[in-house]
């Protein structure tokens, strides 16, 4: 490898590294929020929830915006870094992706099915498309990051390769 490649695989590796690491950090924030809500409504199935405050969504709101301006900047801007394989270690980003990716789905689920149906939509549709909209938001921006998550853990096990292989 010559000077010049090794600085732009360098470079890449470290937008590669801030890029995941913000889109980690945007899911950590979301996640984190889950299992609070999860717990509210558990404990009181089937009743309208106004757990939605403000600080709840500011952090839903930057978690979503720092995961989703990271991976799309990363799926058009740059290239996964994988060069060798680990296959040990990509097993265990793959299982971390999965993991993450069941945490947030839990919620869509109780929601979905054991809340969804009990609401009466009468007069407060508007509030209840707006947190539909954002428990959605919320899922897609986790699974953008679970699916970059698997994106490195097949590289690591040598089952997908970069574009300039």
């Amino acid at each position: 490898m010559n000077g010049q490649a090794e600085v732009e695989m360098t470079t890449s590796r470290a937008r590669y590294s801030w890029l995941l690491t913000m889109q980690a950090i945007g899911s950590a924030s979301l996640l984190s929020q889950c299992y609070p809500l999860y717990s509210r409504l558990l404990d009181d199935p089937g009743h309208v929830q106004v757990y939605a405050d403000m600080p709840i969504v500011t952090v839903l709101g930057l978690g979503i915006a720092l995961v989703q301006s990271a991976h799309w900047y990363r799926v058009f801007k740059v290239a996964l870094p994988v060069r060798d394989a680990h296959v040990v270690l990509g097993q265990l980003v793959l299982f971390t992706s999965r993991l993450a990716f069941i945490i947030a789905s839990a919620l869509f689920s109780l929601v979905l099915f054991r809340h969804l149906p009990e609401i009466d939509f009468g007069q407060h549709w508007g509030g209840y498309v707006w947190r539909g909209l954002l428990l959605l938001a919320v899922l897609f921006s986790v699974f953008c990051f679970t699916t970059e998550l698997e994106r490195l853990g097949l590289a690591l096990r040598g089952q997908e390769r970069t574009p300039d292989d």
